[in-house]
């Protein structure tokens, strides 16, 4: 004999309902919350890789002769656009003399970024008499 459902199991069905509705809503938002970790650790290690790409040119430019210090290239891969290039530097001593063989290496990463092109740059003070 099949009986009449009975108040309570209708009761356990709006209860299954909405806990699996509840259960849906915390799982996006806890999707969402992970897409939003991981776009942002990506970028933090773009921004990291580039400095360090920086750092790595001011280190092997700063050993060249002058007219070498200064060139362009692409990586493709992180599609940016790095630049470096060399200034005379002018500076006085506290007599008033000014200083000889001083230059400037700077070099500047160029690339696309969420908030449009961005430029990111480090320079150096590099003493370099003639004869090196």
């Amino acid at each position: 004999m099949i009986g009449r459902p009975s108040r309570q199991s209708g009761y356990a069905l709006l209860d299954v309902v909405l806990a699996v509705a509840l259960f849906a809503i915390t799982v996006t938002g806890l999707v969402q919350v992970l897409q939003r970790v991981n776009e942002t650790s990506s970028a933090f290690a773009r921004d990291r890789l580039i400095q360090q790409r920086i750092e790595s040119l001011l280190a092997e430019k700063r050993r060249l002769g002058i007219q070498e210090m200064t060139s362009e290239f692409r990586d493709e891969r992180m599609d940016v656009t790095y630049r470096t290039y060399v200034e005379d530097w002018e500076v006085e001593n506290g007599d008033g003399a000014e200083l000889a063989n001083l230059y400037r290496l700077t070099v500047e990463a160029a690339f696309i970024d969420d908030g449009g092109e961005q430029l990111e740059k480090a320079d150096l003070i590099l003493y370099k008499p003639e004869d090196e």
